[in-house]
């Protein structure tokens, strides 16, 4: 069936149809879901388990090991990871990227269940182990919330009222709030006072957990009615504390209130606090449904926070730090700007090339198809994003390809003096299979990036589905459109008895002497390509490579991390001190900052830090991103001028986010020492390396930290009823506060903790002194001389329950305080323990140019039997990547050759196309190192991409060598005016495709892969059209015809 003359009979459909996709294309594109980049689920999640008083040896053993090996079971699991530190353990489960989406959440619900099973494995004092499987979720809309004279209490309740009323909108998954200080009321006395009133601390302990608590009263019948019984008096407040009675030794009764401190107040030392220009703030995040807009629900947001602006007060106000609507809408105008810009360059060149009205013709099949990806994308649940509507632009040229073809056809037809049915259709009938393989193959060419099963892949992923739309779109808008719209527009008259020669003009002429030279000189021509060839291989040794390039934001964020043991108050007071100190930085707008971890992952390619107390971090908003690149090493220098002993490291987004730095090496034993002792050792070889920055250069654990050990005397302490709970309860009452009640006010929560002082409030800082109070009374007191000497009035009853309850030193129930010292950090990786070296590059060094700078001598250090090393970070993430893509590249060529052959029916004509196919290195090396364009996995994609069109530029050659020798004409002579005829539709088809291009440039993705387009298809279709006749002429022996005399 001819379709292209089967559509033209049916033109008032044809028409209808082109209606109807404009009208579907422009809604469409209204209504698709529009992000800022693609979605990328996260599989991975954590286990948290608290185990109180435990170092992080104990957790590992007792803990983290237990949880890993139920874990070990689950299938689908990647790597497990973990981190043992004092008092908590932290398990982290990733999956395999090949496990189904849709089958996420069913794992997950099996981890929990193993976790569950694990419970009873743990040690009775462990808490139950947390599952957070909500990790990868992105809070794209992500305010401060700041309030000057506002207590935490007061900007919570505002922000739980936000919280409330943004889960009601369309398209809002959660809201989460960071930074609260959560209020709790204290109970202060000093130990002076205990002892001189003879109050007992456990008779405040009991006293208010008896106030506190419910009691249960039964149920009271009465005739035919069961009423449950009810008792009162539950204390609420603070207040309610202070009237609470305590008895003394002598049997006096004392107010709370009168003898201790007690006072609402917010929790001490601060924890996780939240800054925004150095004011203490609220971070408030906001996640959207998948598959919704996030233009549109940004805009529902804002609109529903201004409709609350007069039911907050006036003070408190909503700072944006990250706002993803506005970055996507910013990015969609850019691109959109990049595609309008892209199709009115191709149609130019068109006009230009091929005359005004087949610029048009062409132009205007290119809008279509464009316009038809639209709907085609809303029904895949596709998304617009920055890899989708790049795949349009990297397309452009691909696009008009197989129009270019047909039109160039029609017009030769018509100029040769064909009818006017015969030029519109013969083209498209004779080339549609020919068209139809090479789209495939294009196609095909992409499939291996859309089925890698990583990250980069399925972050690039959509560019394969854009391109695999577009492209067969594109196939039948050529063989229908083209035909119908020339019909229409193009002046048959002047065709009419005017039989020409298109290809007798002065560079034709050309093009057949030097055709002629090189098919009499295939050795020579050959030797030189492959010379040329041999030589730009040899120089990618040259080309900087990197994986992805980072994000060109005017927003940046700075890692602070003090020594272990710094205490949580001193890197809060650092993280305002240096907010106010950046904030002076002509060019910096705002810095917000956070202690303990990152607030939210509100993007995509955003790093998500869970540290601890010793952990800050900054994220600076600057004028614009040049401004950023400017001031780096200012700030840089600012941190280690003025905070040497803290670890800093100043971060750009990118989409690298599973590796902490780009360049990582991990050792894997089982000794700690050992391991430390590799780690010292690599971390000296990269210090010394002038490729990498130094102040960069760290382990992932902490150094061994030191404690205070205590050594508890069992015998005596027995003697006087001291237990272990009783001396720890005693220091966490006197050194921090003990916690031993809750008060509910409805669904409010307030904790009651007890503090122990000393007369003047301030800490009891001699510990070997401190009192030691019991929870049991000490009966061992009642002995019978005791007793005899109460009987015979030789002591008073109140001397006796002073010896009763009187509190002893600390010294008499230990045997001293020692400094001791151990390791603070465990990491494990898959059962092991691990320790990675880090670092990053100097200043305008790649990753990959740092690590080979230190790869050898790193690789050359002694292992022991039972250790490995391994290389991590960028490197590990793109050798992955590139092994996945490698992986399948045998069968998209299995594919490619399966319809090269089937085109043909011949193996030497995809055996000619293949071997064309290296020489696209001869263009792109040269290039990339002129411009000092990274060798990216955006550059392989284009590679990639650039080889099918190359492939489908050579069987449009192919296909015509074949017609003309099938029309009896002398094949030398076929060959030569098969590659003349088909060298401008070549030509316009890689002249369209690298202008079209040309947007991508200055685009820090796409930029390397418009360049590798730009130089390897201008270079690789002039050598294809020179080795496709010499491999042609070689494989099928045809040589030029001598005339004999």
């Amino acid at each position: 069936m001819n379709l292209s003359y089967e559509t033209y009979k049916r033109q008032t459909i044809f028409w209808c149809v082109v209606i109807l996709i404009v009208i579907s294309g422009i809604y469409s594109f209204f209504k698709i879901s529009k992000l800022e980049d693609p979605e990328i689920v996260v599989m991975q999640a954590m286990v948290v388990t608290v185990y109180p008083g435990a170092s992080a040896h104990e957790v590992e053993l007792q803990v983290t090991n237990v949880i890993e090996n139920e874990l070990r079971s689950m299938d689908g699991i990647a790597e497990i990871q973990s981190t043992s530190m004092a008092n908590i353990s932290k398990v982290s489960v990733m999956l395999k990227f090949t496990v189904p989406e849709k089958e996420i959440t069913q794992h997950w619900d099996v981890m929990r269940c193993k976790i569950a099973a694990a419970k009873s494995k743990l040690p009775t004092n462990a808490m139950e182990p947390m599952v957070m499987d909500d990790i990868g979720d992105v809070y794209g809309m992500f305010y401060a919330m700041t309030g000057e004279g506002f207590s935490y209490e007061e900007l919570n309740k505002y922000a739980n009222f936000i919280k409330r009323e943004l889960l009601i909108l369309d398209g809002v998954k959660r809201v989460e709030i960071f930074g609260n200080q959560p209020p709790c009321i204290d109970i202060e006395i000093s130990k002076e006072k205990i002892a001189q009133l003879g109050i007992y601390p456990a008779q405040i302990v009991l006293s208010v957990n008896n106030q506190a608590s419910p009691v249960y009263a039964g149920n009271y019948e009465q005739d035919d009615e069961v009423l449950r019984l009810g008792i009162n008096g539950k204390i609420k407040t603070e207040d309610d504390i202070k009237n609470i009675i305590i008895k003394g030794f002598e049997g006096d009764q004392f107010r709370l209130g009168d003898i201790a401190k007690i006072e609402r107040t917010v929790a001490e030392p601060a924890r996780y606090q939240f800054l925004y220009n150095g004011e203490n703030a609220l971070a408030i995040s906001v996640s959207m449904e998948s598959g919704n807009n996030i233009i549109d629900v940004g805009k529902e947001v804002e609109e529903r926070l201004e409709e609350m602006s007069s039911q907050i007060p006036a003070g408190i106000q909503l700072n944006k730090v990250f706002f993803q609507p506005e970055k996507v809408q910013t990015a969609i105008n850019d691109f959109m700007l990049n595609l309008v810009v892209s199709v009115v360059i191709v149609i130019l060149v068109l006009m230009f090339t091929m005359g005004f009205k087949s610029g048009v013709i062409i132009g205007s099949g290119l809008v279509l198809t464009v316009l038809t990806t639209f709907p085609v994308l809303l029904a895949l649940d596709g998304t617009l994003q920055r890899i989708s509507l790049g795949a349009f632009i990297v397309a452009m040229g691909m696009l008009v390809d197989n129009a270019i073809v047909v039109m160039d056809g029609i017009i030769v037809d018509l100029q040769f003096g064909k009818p006017v049915k015969t030029a519109l259709f013969s083209t498209a009938k004779k080339t549609a299979m020919a068209l139809l393989g090479a789209t495939l193959i294009a196609i095909v060419a992409f499939l291996p990036v859309y089925l890698s099963p990583d990250t980069a892949g399925i972050y690039i992923g959509d560019l394969f589905i854009v391109l695999c739309i577009s492209l067969g779109i594109s196939w039948i808008f050529a063989l229908t459109q083209v035909p119908i719209f020339s019909a229409r527009m193009l002046n048959f008259k002047s065709y009419r008895g005017k039989k020409q020669k298109p290809f007798d003009s002065r560079i034709y002429q050309w093009q057949r002497k030097f055709l002629h030279v090189v098919l009499d000189k295939k050795i020579t021509t050959l030797l030189v390509v492959f010379a040329l060839l041999a030589v730009s291989l040899y120089g990618f040794k040259f080309v900087k490579r990197t994986f992805f390039p980072d994000f060109t934001y005017d927003q940046a964020f700075v890692e602070y991390t003090r020594p272990l043991n710094t205490s949580p108050t001193q890197v809060i007071a650092d993280l305002k001190t240096i907010s106010n100190d950046l904030l002076k930085i002509e060019g910096v707008k705002n810095v917000t900052a956070s202690h303990g971890m990152t607030p939210s992952r509100y993007c995509l390619v955003r790093a998500y830090n869970v540290v601890g107390d010793n952990y800050g971090e900054f994220i600076i908003d600057f004028d614009d991103y040049a401004t950023m690149k400017k001031l780096r090493p200012q700030i840089e220098r600012y941190f280690r001028e003025n905070h040497p002993d803290a670890y800093t490291r100043f971060r750009l987004y990118n989409i690298s986010i599973l590796s902490s730095h780009t360049v990582e090496v991990e050792f894997t034993g089982p000794d700690p020492q050992v391991l430390r002792d590799l780690e010292q050792q690599a971390e000296k070889i990269m210090k010394q390396s002038p490729k990498i920055n130094p102040y960069t250069v760290q382990p992932n654990v902490e150094p061994i930290s030191k404690y205070l050990a205590i050594d508890y005397l069992q015998t005596t302490a027995q003697q006087i009823n001291t237990t272990r709970n009783d001396v720890s309860n005693t220091l966490l009452a006197a050194t921090d506060k003990l916690p031993f009640a809750t008060l509910w006010d409805g669904n409010v929560a307030t904790p009651v903790n007890l503090k122990i002082r000393n007369s003047d409030g301030s800490k009891i800082k001699d510990l070997k002194n401190i009192p030691v109070w019991n929870i049991i009374p000490n009966l061992n007191a009642l002995s019978e001389l005791n007793i005899s000497n109460l009987l015979v009035n030789s002591n008073s009853m109140s001397e006796l329950q002073k010896k009763i309850v009187t509190p002893v030193p600390l010294s008499q129930v230990t045997n001293g305080i020692d400094l001791s010292w151990e390791n603070g950090v465990i990491q494990r990786k898959n059962g092991q323990r691990s320790i990675q070296v880090q670092c990053e590059p100097a200043p305008d060094v790649s990753p990959e140019e740092a690590r080979l700078s230190i790869k050898e001598a790193i690789e050359e250090i002694e292992l022991p039997i039972g250790y490995k090393m391994e290389w991590m970070g960028e490197y590990d993430m793109q050798q992955r990547a590139l092994i996945n893509v490698f992986n399948l590249l045998p069968l998209a060529g299995v594919l490619i050759i399966f319809i090269l052959v089937m085109l043909f029916n011949d193996y030497k004509k995809p055996l000619i196309i293949l071997l064309c196919l290296p020489i696209v290195f001869i263009g792109i090396v040269p290039v990339l190192i002129l411009s000092k364009q990274p060798f990216s996995f955006t550059a392989i994609v284009g590679t990639i991409g650039m080889a099918g069109m190359l492939i489908k530029n050579s069987i449009v050659l192919l296909e015509e060598i074949e017609h003309l020798i099938n029309s009896k004409i002398d094949p030398y002579t076929a060959v030569i005016e098969a590659t003349i005829s088909r060298t401008r539709p070549v030509m316009m088809a890689s002249i369209t495709t690298i202008l079209g291009v040309i947007p991508l440039i200055t685009d820090p993705m796409y930029g390397p892969l418009a360049v590798t387009i730009m130089s390897g298809l201008l270079v690789g279709t002039l050598i294809t059209l020179v080795l496709v006749p010499i491999f042609y002429a070689r494989f099928y022996n045809i040589k030029k015809q001598v005339t004999k005399l």
